[in-house]
């Protein structure tokens, strides 16, 4: 969530935040990886609207190609949570 918080704080939504972009080292530091979907906001365009991302972890709205924000990392975060409860995100 620190990571998330990082790039939320400088208008960044990372858009394809999924459990294979969170890499584990060997002393239990957590990294994100994989920015290659990401979108810089800015005060003029403050929401997005491509289709982007991988489709297990991609919040409603973003399927739909409605605007959004931010929030939609925090979506994507859920899934990678049910994933590590349930082995695999839902509907898998």
């Amino acid at each position: 969530l620190q990571a998330l918080d990082f790039l939320h704080l400088r208008q960044v939504i990372d858009r394809d935040l999924k459990s294979s972009n969170i890499l584990l080292g060997m002393d239990g530091t957590v990294k994100l990886a994989d920015f290659g979907f990401c979108a810089q906001l800015t005060p003029e365009q403050d929401q997005q609207s491509s289709v982007v991302g991988t489709a297990h972890w991609m919040a409603p709205e973003v399927v739909s190609g409605s605007p959004y924000g931010p929030k939609v990392d925090i979506w994507s975060f859920g899934i990678v949570t049910i994933e590590m409860v349930e082995g695999g995100p839902p509907s898998k």
